[in-house]
């Protein structure tokens, strides 16, 4: 029996990059559902909806025939639950992308691209977040993106991959040709938002680059991959205890305690 692929995204239904990320599933013998937000959800994260009701429908005539699609209002996450949970009978990889514009650093933590993926590595399952180092809502040619999830999809599906991995991935806006390789990166500890000009009370958010003594990328990481156009692929997990410092913080609050003096 073929394998079953969830695709979502936090563009939204309709992003070129997630149907250039259908096209390239397609290649390969699998049954594909997919399930994105109606509209964009860019740096939602990993949010969710809990107040009120999630609704979706099926699209009829999508974009690449012969899938099952459906348009959710919701966050990214809240579409790949309603795909994991109710729309396809069972799912052994799920892929979120391809998001326009490199997810790398500090911005995992935002990406609504890796927040939707994460709703299946909660679930043991197979999961991939992918996006293409391009200028959002611009033109540009999806073949290389399209050529190298291509690639990774079929890994994942012979199982080269380890199952229940947890993926990030990063694609170089080159042609295909001028792509150095694909290599197994470290996230770069860089990368966060600041207000812009903030006046009258009102503002919007701006990333911050100039003058961050960490603006020149450290070799092995993410950032490195991609300026040295090569597909970043970076592995994930999500525990976020720091196990350097538990020993030195216990011993310290142990012995405030035996002293009185908390």
């Amino acid at each position: 029996m073929s394998k079953r692929i969830l695709i979502t995204n936090d563009d939204g239904f309709d992003s070129p990059g997630l149907w250039a990320l259908v096209r390239a599933c397609s290649k390969h013998e699998c049954e594909i559902t997919v399930a994105a937000p109606r509209e964009n959800q860019s740096a939602a994260g990993a949010s969710l909806t809990l107040r009120k009701q999630i609704e979706w429908e099926s699209v009829k005539n999508p974009p690449v025939a012969n899938i099952q699609a459906w348009a959710v209002g919701g966050r990214p996450g809240d579409a790949a639950i309603v795909g994991l949970d109710h729309l396809s009978e069972s799912t052994d990889i799920l892929i979120s992308g391809i998001n326009q514009g490199a997810n790398i650093g500090f911005d995992l933590s935002i990406s609504g691209t890796v927040g939707a993926a994460l709703q299946g590595y909660f679930r043991g399952i197979t999961s991939f977040a992918i996006s293409y180092a391009m200028t959002p809502q611009t033109e540009v040619n999806w073949e290389t993106a399209e050529h190298i999830a291509s690639i990774i999809c079929g890994k994942a599906l012979s199982e080269e991959i380890p199952k229940k991995s947890f993926l990030n991935i990063n694609i170089p806006l080159v042609a295909i040709e001028e792509i150095a390789g694909l290599v197994v990166t470290r996230a770069e500890e860089a990368g966060y938002f600041q207000l812009e000009d903030a006046k009258n009370n009102s503002s919007k958010l701006k990333r911050k680059t100039a003058e961050d003594p960490r603006s020149i990328p450290q070799a092995g990481t993410d950032l490195w991959a991609l300026s040295q156009k090569y597909v970043s692929i970076c592995p994930i997990q999500i525990n976020l205890t720091d196990y350097r410092k538990m020993d030195a913080l216990g011993k310290i609050l142990n012995e405030n305690w035996k002293e009185k003096e908390i």
